[in-house]
């Protein structure tokens, strides 16, 4: 080999070797600090403060005094919430750490029946014990911008398949 090739061969081995590996290293150092949210994604039975559960409107929709099963989807800490058997409530939410928001809107289907007609969406406020088991969640209900509506307070298990503690 000259002196030429020897040059080209080390520019070469520095672009496609050295600094691929290098880059990983980086990317494995940084990534260290990283963790996993925390696992809602299931069925959960909400059960609401049963005498405040009637004073806000949907609100025996999403967490009655009996309990609803609340379907929860979860995609990282993105979160989408749907009521199991009433397709008219929907929500979209995140969880961060341990606290879960979401908001919940009534669809177009589920406005045109009369079910549950809000005109302004409906917020979900928790946290969950995640060191429980079965998991749970406490927290309240309340309307967006309604500052005279008193928040419900619920509280929340996760289920398993057949609708026993998870």
């Amino acid at each position: 080999m000259d002196r030429h090739q020897s040059r080209n061969f080390a520019i070469a081995y520095t672009f496609l070797v050295a600094l691929p590996v290098l880059g990983l290293v980086g990317v494995l150092r940084s990534g260290r600090v990283l963790s996993a949210p925390l696992s809602v994604e299931g069925i959960w039975k909400l059960q609401a403060d049963s005498k405040r559960s009637l004073a806000l409107p949907c609100a025996r929709y999403i967490a009655s005094p009996r309990g609803t099963a609340v379907a929860i989807s979860q995609s990282g800490k993105d979160l989408t919430l749907s009521l199991v058997g009433e397709p008219g409530l929907m929500a979209a939410g995140v969880i961060e750490g341990t606290t879960l928001k979401a908001m919940f809107h009534p669809s177009r289907e589920g406005a045109g029946q009369g079910q549950c007609q809000m005109h302004r969406g409906l917020l979900l406020n928790a946290t969950v014990n995640g060191k429980a088991n079965p998991r749970s969640l406490t927290g309240n209900l309340s309307v967006a911008d309604c500052f005279s509506c008193p928040p419900v307070g619920i509280y929340g298990v996760r289920q398993i398949s057949n609708g026993q503690p998870h």
